[in-house]
């Protein structure tokens, strides 16, 4: 009988560890590109200024640019089509590893509802690298439908079906960047959008993220974390534009800054040379000017340290000539701007 159960626990513990290898083996490695400098630093305190929202956010800000120019250590949280009860989530997890000075915090999904099934997918990105915990679980129960909580729970359910691709190494990128990069993403194309006209009109209506929103600002606050709100320049519709205007009343309920970057003059981008594509999303070019305008705009309002003299952030000095090198190879034959 002893014997029994004795091959029953090893054969339970050579499943489990062949099921943890496979589960390793077959995940897709975008997260570990995108967050993968994010999770291994063991300084809590190592970045100073945290950036979480959507795409926008994603492509938009380099942080390796902020602290070239400025000293700001920074980490760009940004997600594919992030709603913001996710990015909630996402918050509360990554205060776990490094509680930042400044929070800033993306608006331009507050008209999104978390449960938008083809959104489902870019979670994986950030959660798969979160070890499970009553706070990992708390974050897929609370934005996903039980039918997707097992693949989150146990990434292997997923990416068991990616042997021909792993075998023949025609892997399929879904964010397109390297650590370098700290979280950041450039989408390398540029498109003219159709013409663009600023409105000033907001929605009257509560949205999808206004409590998310308040509860970031509340969360920051309780953890001695600045928010900002902030929204990219994008040559967005009336109606996008009219979702992200209503944050200005929200902003002066809870006291938040809001940094609408659509409200400069002139406008911080040009959208004839700084879009990737027509409806949203910058590119290189855009993205180092809004890093540029962000940077001096955080200097400005906050005391923050300027790393580059702090030994121990060395580091970060010795990766400005990759992340050159990177950005370039990646902007091939079409020249940045200035």
């Amino acid at each position: 009988m002893k014997k029994t159960f004795a091959a029953i626990a090893i054969f339970c513990v050579a499943l489990a560890v062949g099921l943890f290898a496979a589960d390793r083996w077959t995940r897709r490695d975008d997260g570990a590109r995108k967050y993968g400098l994010f999770f291994e630093s063991e300084r809590e305190d190592e970045f100073d200024v945290l950036f979480f929202g959507t795409s926008h956010v994603l492509n938009s800000i380099f942080p390796m640019e902020l602290y070239r120019d400025f000293g700001i250590a920074s980490y760009n949280m940004g997600n594919n089509s992030e709603q913001l009860g996710v990015t909630e989530q996402v918050m509360r997890l990554a205060f776990q590893y490094h509680k930042p000075k400044v929070a800033l915090i993306d608006v331009f999904y507050i008209d999104r509802r978390d449960d938008l099934e083809w959104t489902y997918g870019y979670r994986h990105m950030f959660l798969d690298e979160i070890p499970l915990s009553p706070a990992k679980v708390r974050a897929v129960t609370s934005t996903l439908p039980k039918d997707y909580w097992g693949e989150f729970f146990v990434p292997f359910t997923l990416y068991h079906g990616r042997w021909e691709e792993l075998l023949t190494g025609n892997i399929i990128k879904q964010v397109d960047t390297e650590p370098v990069m700290m979280g950041a993403e450039p989408r390398v194309g540029r498109e003219v959008p159709q013409p663009y006209e600023r409105t000033h009109e907001a929605t009257q209506t509560e949205l999808p993220g206004t409590q998310p929103l308040i509860d970031m600002a509340n969360f920051c606050r309780e953890n001695g974390v600045e928010p900002v709100f902030l929204c990219i320049p994008s040559p967005a519709t009336q109606e996008e534009q009219m979702n992200c205007n209503s944050v200005y009343a929200l902003s002066e309920q809870l006291g938040v800054p809001f940094l609408n970057l659509l409200d400069t003059d002139p406008l911080v981008v040009d959208f004839d040379t700084d879009c990737y594509d027509t409806f949203s999303h910058l590119n290189p070019d855009g993205a180092r000017k809004v890093t540029r305008y962000i940077g001096a705009w955080l200097s400005e309002h906050y005391d923050l340290p300027d790393r580059r003299e702090d030994a121990a952030y060395a580091d970060w000095g010795m990766r400005l000539p990759e992340y050159d090198a990177y950005l370039d190879e990646r902007w091939g034959e079409m020249s940045l701007l200035d």
